[in-house]
């Protein structure tokens, strides 16, 4: 299972890069600039991207990433969460519901 984490400020990536780990070890977490996220998602080929402007993203980019967190900095830290193309709403994202979609990324990644 392969995580890219592409999120400012660098604090917030590494911060969500060291729950995953702490969490979920057996996964593969790379973090990379959003500047930089486009040419690591080809380089890489995360199962899922959490990225904080995935608009900014070339849509066939986005299509070789199944799932993916797009957190919205505002007064709290709401996320939209593509799985395979279905979207919905986090309000104030956890890093609880954050594994529970890697957790889901996996499964599927595995094809279970």
């Amino acid at each position: 299972m392969r995580i890219l984490v592409a999120v400012s400020p660098l604090m917030y990536r590494e911060a969500i890069a060291l729950s995953l780990h702490q969490h979920r070890p057996g996964f593969e977490v790379r973090l990379a600039p959003p500047e930089a996220a486009q040419e690591q998602v080809r380089e890489f080929g995360p199962h899922l991207l959490v990225c904080h402007n995935a608009d900014g993203l070339d849509p066939e980019v986005l299509d070789g990433v199944p799932f993916w967190v797009e957190v919205r900095y505002s007064d709290s830290m709401d996320a939209k969460i593509s799985i395979d193309g279905r979207d919905e709403e986090a309000r104030d994202i956890s890093i609880e519901k954050l594994l529970r979609v890697a957790d889901e990324a996996a499964a599927r990644a595995s094809g279970a």
